[in-house]
This record gives structure tokens, C-alpha cells and sequence, in this order.
């Protein structure tokens, strides 16, 4: 099998007709047809339908259009990342999760390129799930994530070393009007709408107890929007639409401008540690490198 022959089949069906095909292939049509029909003879499988009219795949080529462009895309960029690592030695794979990924990993990312721009990487977003798993598989070599106090999401493992690198307020916080008050300023006669977390995420259940249950005890609480996404959140406070709590980290430039006004003091919001994480097993030179950074004096959270 050659890898030119699935590249043959992808092209067919973005051109539509053979003719087309062979054409942007630079082959004549005879032979771009002979070297269809040898996928299909590797395959075992017919992927075009030759009795239709006009170009239609079969039922197998159908289902596994994907699976082929899939598999093509993995191997172009496996075989990518094996000459850059040969050429300029391996990456370091951190991750993180997402609401870091905008808050507080420009910054670090900065400090790593200032202090060691050889050390080569690469950054995997994820959500805070994905990331651990990620990390306790061992596809990522340092992980950078939130969690509540005495609570680290790895407990204590001789294999997995941690580092706190701070601690991050989660902030109640409401747009403002045109005089420069919150909009939705807390108050037992009036319905406070709430732009709420997915109750399964992990600022959802940092927020469940005890912030959420003495909200609902105080006030007549309406959740207008519930999601796990800490940017859409911050947005939709923006609009106006309702309270939401938010990290600091996120929201800085719109609490000195006053875009948003924190209600910290009238609704309370637990406080976080960022650990970064990494694996004691001796490792390469890059993840060694940047490790040792983080030791240093990386930016405050």
C-alpha cells in the first residue's frame, strides 16, 4: 500500500470527477484510475461506486472517508514532529487546562522564553480531567491546574513531584451601569440571576459548598445560564446578563477598568492553589530545563 494512493482518494473527492482528479494529481487519467483500484485491492473493499452517474463513494467508503483522512493527517504529523525532534532535540509537553491556558500561561510562557529560549515546547489545552489523565498516562511531562486546598487532584505519589506556584481568588463579580454600580448588586427583595457552572466541572464543585448553598439560603437565586466554560461565563457577565464567579487571573484588566465590580465581600468565593506537576523519573533535557524554572521565580498567579 502507498500512502499516495489514500492522498488519491481524498483528492477525488474533493474534485468530484476523476478527470478533475488525475488533473490536480499530475497524472493521466488511465493511471490515476489504476491506482484507485489498487486501494481498493489493498483494502478489500470497493470505495466508489462505478454504476452511479456521477461521483458516489460506496457505503464503506463512506463510513471510513474520515478514518483514512484521520490516519493520513497522524502520520504527516508524526513524521514532522520525528525530524524536529531529530534536528532540534525532543519537546516538552505541559498541560493545562483551559481557564489557565488564558489567564495565567501567557505569562509563564513569556518567562520560559526569556529564561530559556532552547528549551523546546509544546502546550496541550484541555479540560481539567483530560489534563490529569493526560498526565498520570504520561503523555504530558509537566501539568500546570487548580485546585482547592489540601485537596491536590494526585494524592501523595513517590513518582510525581508538586509545586505550588500560587493561589488565585474566585471572584463574584456583576457588569456595571452607567453610573458605575454593579447591576446586579445582591438583595433580599430582588431575584439575583446567576450565570452558573456545570455542577459536574471543577469550579462547579468548588462552588457548591458552602458559596452556592448560602447564596441560595439569602437570596432568591435565578440561574440564567449554567456551562463549564470560564470564558463564556466572563463574557456573558460582561453583557450584563447575570453574576458569575470568575479567577482573578481572567478578569484583572476589566476589574481595573471597570467593566465588572467583584461582590467578594457580599457573596464570598473560595480560594485556589495553581500547582504544576511533573514526574521525578529521570527525564530529557527541555522538561528538565523548564522544571527547573519553575523552582526559580516564575510569575506570580
Amino acid at each position: 500500500m502507498k500512502i499516495e494512493w489514500i492522498e488519491d482518494f481524498l483528492v477525488l473527492i474533493e474534485a468530484g470527477t476523476f478527470s478533475q482528479a488525475a488533473e490536480r494529481r499530475h497524472v493521466t487519467q488511465p493511471a490515476f484510475s489504476r491506482r484507485i483500484r489498487q486501494l481498493e485491492q489493498w483494502l478489500g473493499v470497493e470505495l466508489i461506486d462505478r454504476q452511479a452517474i456521477r461521483l458516489t463513494l460506496t457505503p464503506q467508503g463512506q463510513l471510513h472517508e474520515p478514518h483514512l483522512r484521520d490516519w493520513l493527517a497522524r502520520l504527516y504529523a508524526l513524521r514532522s514532529r520525528m525530524r524536529a525532534e531529530a534536528l532540534h532535540g525532543r519537546r516538552a509537553v505541559l498541560t493545562t487546562q483551559h481557564t489557565l491556558t488564558v489567564s495565567y500561561l501567557p505569562r509563564l510562557l513569556r518567562y520560559f522564553r526569556h529564561h530559556a529560549p532552547e528549551a523546546r515546547l509544546q502546550v496541550r489545552s484541555s479540560n481539567r480531567d483530560d489534563c490529569i489523565n493526560d498526565f498520570k498516562r504520561g503523555d504530558a511531562d509537566l501539568m500546570v491546574c487548580s485546585e482547592l486546598h489540601g485537596a491536590p487532584p494526585l494524592t501523595e505519589r513517590h513518582d510525581i513531584e508538586r509545586l505550588e506556584l500560587g493561589q488565585e481568588q474566585l471572584i463574584p463579580v456583576s457588569a456595571t451601569d452607567h453610573s458605575g454600580r454593579p447591576l446586579h448588586a445582591p438583595h433580599p427583595d430582588n431575584v439575583l440571576p446567576l450565570i452558573g457552572y456545570d455542577r459536574d466541572s471543577f469550579l462547579g464543585s468548588a462552588l457548591a459548598t458552602p458559596f452556592m448553598f448560602d447564596l441560595q439560603r439569602r437570596f432568591d437565586v435565578e440561574l440564567v445560564c449554567e456551562t463549564a466554560f470560564t470564558i463564556g461565563i466572563k463574557e456573558l457577565a460582561l453583557s450584563g446578563l447575570g453574576v458569575g464567579w470568575l479567577p482573578h487571573g481572567l478578569i484583572e484588566t476589566e476589574l481595573e477598568s471597570g467593566k465588572l465590580v467583584p461582590l467578594l465581600d457580599e457573596l464570598g468565593g473560595p480560594l485556589l492553589a495553581v500547582a504544576c506537576y511533573r514526574h521525578v523519573t529521570p527525564s530529557f533535557d527541555a522538561a528538565e530545563r523548564l522544571w527547573a524554572l519553575m523552582q526559580k521565580t516564575p510569575p506570580a498567579v
